[in-house]
Formats: structure tokens, C-alpha cells, sequence
């Protein structure tokens, strides 16, 4: 399943070459530049034949080299079960590697100069650059120098295959192999005897944002390190299994090797859509769906934060009614930043620490005459016809419309920036003397200079009628993905459920996330565990998931049993003041009947539970009679008195009398109870009650 020469490959040679030239290797003609464009769209279908580089290779000066290599289940399936075993999976990958060896054998046939060979990818095409120019199977720096990346790199989310393996035993069930399931060899020698018509027509989908087939770990060409290497350092803001293969010192090492450019566009995520939703926009249930899938097929961790706080960040809280329109942008600029814009600087930042030549570049431009107009920016793969020169022949393959004179200004202007790259690591220098068969513009075109991307100002190329350079590309929401997210990622505490992390509950099974330690593993006897996948994000390799029918882990039972102890101390307590405040009730029913009620000399509030009034000299008892409304008081065991109204006419030093102080909170008192009673006449009730005050 390995070609030393795969089939598709295809030469774009310069104007005056019409075929293969021999005597370039022995230096008797100038030799090119060389371009290797690897194509994109999906790691499942597509080909590099409709990308036509002619008009590239003669108005750049280059040689131009468009490759196919296998895809899908031929291309990409991976049945190692066990993450230590070393077996070739990543046939595409391979296939890209033999095209290269092709190249470097054959190329100076072709006018090119196998010392100078640029590889180009876009999309899909771009991770499997970025791939192969961290892989131990690329001798160093030997079969290309340098390295574009076009809308995509290999820190992307979708960029590894998570559970390679399940789609394979999927594969295998399907076509009956299910029985050479545990042995990777002889489940390969089950699938080898199949028919090809049988094999491709597997019914096996990915999940969205996660496809089912593409590079996998294969311990071949990706390698996942040594854990117990000490180059082999995890970073804390990685989001899958793929982040800690990228980060590790030495492979930023070797992708150092080679001089980078990195370029995006303003839509990237724009395929998403369905044709409504690009059309008419979408509702904020319709925009919350989407962004739902793809947290939950993107992370393991805390995935209702994480959607939280997306929505949070890409919703325009200054309008209290959002449009559909401004609801579909905000979600496409997400999607874009998540899975490829932040990921491409991302990995403009790792090589420009290397101080190698490192360039950043956003296409801005939204043609005039395209097929999607009712967008804004630029959109994934819209830029690719500018690169390749369809502007200036006034279309190419598939790519046949008019273009403006604009247009083919900006299409000439990338196309230098381009073959200076490939030519000399920088885009500002490199363009050869033109020729008499040059087209005017040319010689009118000032491209802006195109300073180094580097971590601290972080320039880069805006793309547009109006090229300019600036600085920070989206630097507050690409902070946000590469900082804040990570962050969130995080597992948390070992006694954790599993239906902590998840988003929706009818995908936690009855288990639980533990760790269990290195130092003391439980026994079969003690604990039986398994290894679960999820069906959406790959489980990390620390993490087994316990049957709720098992004894629980230190950590838990030490959790559970302090939440009981808690609990039984709060019911002491509360069955204590029950017991109390029944006692105070008795207490107060029992003082109901032995001590009467008095009242003090100064007319102060009681100053005891019962209202037991007290007096210097005598006690009288006063008696009150309640309002009707207030009837149903009159069986309480135990109420503070009312008091009665004041007294009208009352002089100080009245023969017979006594001063009567009365405080302003005993009038107030007072005139709520004679309001509330009502039937209080002046006569012989407002005597009575005159004597009764008289002490």
C-alpha cells in the first residue's frame, strides 16, 4: 500500500518548457523554484487535478507540482488498539512523502532545482503540511525547505482523527472481520481480501467538526513521544490529545527547520451553513445548536462553561434585539477564530520563537462578481483562484468569471508575494527581471513591505485592493480561545462525576471520573474498570471510568462520608431547637397562670416573656378589652396588653392625682388601639378608665 511514485502527479512547467530537459541537472538551463501544492476540502474526497498552475509557473518564475494521494478509508484508517505500537495508518501522509522523493529525483528534468522546493497546503491540506514538517519521517530539511499554510494548520481541532480505532472496529463489523477485531495485522489481512467497491462504500460518518477519517497517531509518521522523555513536556492550555503531540520541545524544533508562512481568511467557517441559515440567517435556539455540537465534539471538560461563555463573548450585548443576519456573523466569526484562525497563529507564535523567517497573512478581500454574495469578507477557498492567476486569464478551470481590473492587480500582487517566498524565505525579495514578454502592470506594481511576524507586535499582511500591514489580528477574541478557553478546559478534582463535564445528561452513563494512583492500584477483586471512549472527543489515556455497582474510590468515600457526618450534625442541631423552643412555649403557658399581668411606674414595655407588669409601690391589674376584630386573640396564653388611650384635660399636681408620663411610643400605641377599637364612647368607659391610671 506504498507507491514510490503515486499516481496524479502533475508537472506546471514554465512558458519555454515544453517537456522534460535532461541537461538541466548538468546546469546547462536555469533552474526554478519548485511549488508543491497539496490540496485540501476534506480529509474524505477531492483532488489536486483541478488546480491548474500554469499561470503561476509562468508569471511567477516557478515550477508548480499539484499531487493526489489517498483519502478516506484507504488513506487515513487506523486499527491500533494499543498506543504503543508502531504500524503504518497515515497512508495519505506517505503518499505526500513519496511525491516528495519524487520530486527530489525527478524534478531537474523539469527545469526545477530539487534544493529549493516550497510546500504548499490549504485547508486539510495545510495540517498534513504541518504534519510533515514536524514528523521524524521527513529527513531534515531534505525533501522541501519551506512551508505554507493556507486557512489550516495542525493545531486545529479537527486536524487528528480522536478514536481511530472505533471507526475501524466499525468498519471491521460491517464487513464481517469483527473476529481479527483485537490483532491489528490480521484485521488488516480481513479488510486486504474484501473488493475495493465493498470497502469504500462503508457507511462510517464522522461526527461535525470531527471527521471520522484523516491523520491518526500511528507511532510512524505522527509520533506520540515518550512520556517519560523529558523533552516531553504537556502544556496546561492543550485541548486534546493532538496540543500535547505539537507542543513538545523537540518538535518545535524540527518544525523551526523550515522557513513558514501562514495566511487565513475572514470567513474560514462559512461551509457550516446549511443554504437557509447563509441565506436568512439564524435564531439564537439555531445559533446555540450549532455551537452546542461543536463543544461537544471538540472538548472533554466543562463543556456547559465553555458554551456559556462562547455565547457570552460573540454576542453583541449592545443591541437588545438581535437580527438573525448579526446572530449567523457572530457565530461564523466563532466557528472561524476556534478552529483554524487561532490555531494558525497559534503556530505563527511557536516557529517565530526560533527567530526563523515567519510571516502572517489575512486575505480581506470579497470578490466583486462571486458566488456567495450575501456575506462580508472573504470566505474558505475564496483566495486560492487569486494565488493561482485565474484573474489574470480572465478565469481558469473552475474558476471562469470575469474579473476587474482590480481584481487582477491583487491577483498578480499575491503571486509575487508568493514565488518570493518560494524563491528566497522572503516575501519582499526574490522577483526576477521581467522580461519582454511581461504584462504592464507588473512593472507598475508596488507591493508593501511585508515585515517578519514575530510574538511581540505580531505584524501581518491585510490582503486587499489597499494592501496594508498591520498588527494584532483579532488579538482580544484569538486571547480568548488560546488563554481563557484553555483554561476552562481543565478535568478538575478526581472525585468528580462525569456528568459534571458534559453538556447533555443522556450521554453519562452510571460511572464516575477517577484517577486512580500509580503508587496503589486496586486489585481485579477490589475494582474492575475499563477504558470508555467517547463517541466525541477522545478520553484522555489518565482516565478510567468506574461502574456505579463497584465500591467508589478513597477520595469519594472520604467525600461521602463528610457530607454525612455534616448532615447528621445539622439535624442534632435542629432537633435542639426544636426541643428548646417547645420548652419556651411551656414555660410561657405556665407563667400564663401564676403571675399577673402589672405594668411598671414609668410606663415602660414589660420585661419579661409573660408581659408581667412591675411597679415600685402597688400593683393593679388592668384589664382591656380587644376590638372584635381582634377576637381571636382572646385565648392566646400570653399577649402584651394595649394599653388605653390618654387621658384628656390631665394637669400635673391635680388634688388627688399623680404626674402621668406618658412616652411618645405609648401615644403612638395608644392611638393605633383606640383607631382599631372604635367603640370607645366619653362617658362612663373614659372615667373608669381615668381612675384606673390614677396611682
Amino acid at each position: 500500500m506504498f507507491h514510490e511514485v503515486p499516481e496524479g502527479v502533475c508537472g506546471f512547467l514554465l512558458g519555454d518548457h515544453n517537456g522534460p530537459n535532461p541537461g538541466a541537472r548538468n546546469g546547462a538551463s536555469r533552474r526554478y523554484p519548485v511549488i508543491v501544492f497539496v490540496h485540501g476540502e476534506s480529509y474524505e474526497w477531492s483532488s489536486g487535478n483541478p488546480y491548474d498552475g500554469s499561470v503561476l509557473a509562468s508569471y511567477g518564475g516557478v515550477v508548480v507540482v499539484t499531487i493526489n494521494y489517498r483519502l478516506g478509508i484507504l488513506g487515513f484508517l487506523n486499527a491500533n488498539t494499543d498506543s504503543h505500537l508502531r504500524s503504518p495508518a497515515n497512508y495519505g501522509l506517505m503518499d505526500q512523502i513519496a511525491a516528495l522523493h519524487w520530486v527530489q529525483e525527478n524534478i531537474a528534468y523539469f527545469g526545477g532545482d530539487p534544493g529549493n522546493v516550497t510546500l504548499v497546503g490549504h485547508g486539510t491540506g495545510a495540517a498534513c503540511v504541518n504534519f510533515l514538517m514536524t514528523s521524524h519521517a521527513v529527513p531534515d530539511g531534505l525533501l522541501f525547505h519551506r512551508g505554507v499554510l493556507m486557512s489550516g494548520s495542525a493545531l486545529s481541532p479537527w486536524a487528528l482523527v480522536r478514536g481511530a480505532s472505533g471507526y475501524a472496529m466499525q468498519v471491521a463489523k460491517h464487513l464481517n472481520c469483527s473476529s481479527a477485531a483485537g490483532d491489528p495485522q490480521s484485521l488488516l489481512r480481513c479488510l486486504r481480501e474484501v473488493p475495493l467497491s465493498l470497502l469504500v462504500s462503508v457507511p462510517v460518518e464522522g461526527l461535525k467538526f470531527a471527521p471520522a477519517f484523516g491523520p491518526s497517531i500511528d507511532g510512524v509518521v505522527i509520533d506520540p513521544g515518550d512520556p517519560e522523555d523529558q523533552d516531553y513536556t504537556l502544556q496546561v492550555d492543550t485541548i486534546n490529545t493532538l496540543n500535547n503531540i505539537l507542543l513538545r520541545k523537540d518538535v518545535i524544533a524540527r518544525l523551526s527547520r523550515y522557513d513558514l508562512m501562514v495566511g487565513v481568511v475572514r470567513s474560514e467557517a462559512y461551509f457550516s451553513l446549511t443554504a437557509d441559515d447563509a441565506q436568512f440567517g439564524v435564531e439564537a435556539d439555531r445559533r446555540t445548536k450549532i455551537l452546542r455540537e461543536f463543544v461537544r465534539n471538540t472538548y472533554t471538560y466543562h463543556q456547559p462553561e465553555i458554551l456559556a461563555t462562547i455565547i457570552n463573548e460573540y454576542t453583541d450585548w449592545e443591541r437588545p434585539v438581535q437580527h438573525p443576519v448579526n446572530i449567523r456573523d457572530e457565530m461564523l466569526e466563532a466557528l472561524t477564530d476556534a478552529n483554524t484562525v487561532a490555531p494558525a497563529t497559534r503556530t505563527a507564535d511557536l516557529h517565530s520563537q526560533s527567530h526563523r523567517n515567519s510571516y502572517l497573512y489575512v486575505f480581506d478581500y470579497q470578490t466583486k462578481f462571486g458566488d456567495y454574495p450575501q456575506r462580508q469578507g472573504c470566505i474558505h477557498g475564496e483566495e486560492l483562484p487569486y494565488f493561482f492567476g485565474a484573474p489574470i486569464v480572465g478565469g481558469l478551470a473552475h474558476w471562469s468569471r470575469n474579473y476587474t481590473r482590480v481584481e487582477t492587480g491583487l491577483s498578480e500582487s499575491v503571486i509575487l508575494y508568493l514565488t518570493n517566498f518560494a524563491r528566497t524565505g522572503n516575501p519582499n525579495e526574490g522577483t526576477p527581471d521581467p522580461g519582454p514578454s511581461s504584462r504592464p502592470e507588473r512593472m507598475k506594481l508596488k507591493n508593501v513591505d511585508w515585515t517578519a511576524y514575530e510574538a511581540v507586535h505580531k505584524k501581518y499582511l491585510s490582503i486587499d485592493t489597499k494592501t496594508k500591514l498591520k498588527n494584532h489580528y483579532r488579538a482580544h477574541k484569538l486571547s480568548f480561545w488560546l488563554n481563557l478557553v484553555p483554561d476552562l478546559h481543565k478535568p478538575g478534582s478526581d472525585d468528580v462525576p462525569r456528568s459534571h463535564h458534559l453538556l447533555d445528561a443522556e450521554q453519562v452513563p452510571p460511572r464516575f471520573i477517577q484517577r486512580i494512583p500509580t503508587t496503589m492500584r486496586p486489585t481485579t477483586s477490589e475494582l474492575t474498570t475499563e477504558r470508555v471512549q467517547n463517541v466525541s472527543t477522545a478520553s484522555p489515556s489518565e482516565l478510567t471510568y468506574e461502574e456505579s455497582t463497584a465500591q467508589p474510590e478513597d477520595g469519594f468515600a472520604a467525600y461521602s462520608t463528610a457530607l454525612s457526618v455534616t448532615i447528621a450534625i445539622g439535624c442534632s442541631l435542629l432537633i435542639l431547637n426544636v426541643l428548646f423552643f417547645a420548652g419556651v412555649y411551656y414555660q410561657r403557658d405556665k407563667n400564663q397562670h401564676n403571675c399577673p399581668k402589672k405594668r411598671q411606674e414609668n410606663g415602660q414595655m414589660p420585661n419579661n416573656i409573660c408581659g408581667e407588669l412591675e411597679t415600685k409601690t402597688e400593683r393593679h391589674h388592668i384589664q382591656h378589652i380587644p376590638p372584635p376584630e381582634f377576637a381571636d386573640l382572646q385565648n392566646n396564653s400570653c399577649h402584651v396588653p394595649i394599653p388605653p388611650p390618654p387621658p384628656k384635660n390631665t394637669k400635673p399636681g391635680k388634688p388627688g392625682g399623680q404626674n402621668l408620663i406618658i412616652s411618645p411610643n405609648q401615644l403612638q400605641q395608644e392611638s393605633m388601639a383606640m383607631a382599631g377599637a372604635g367603640t370607645l364612647k366619653k362617658g362612663h368607659n373614659h372615667q373608669q378608665i381615668m381612675e384606673e391610671l390614677r396611682v
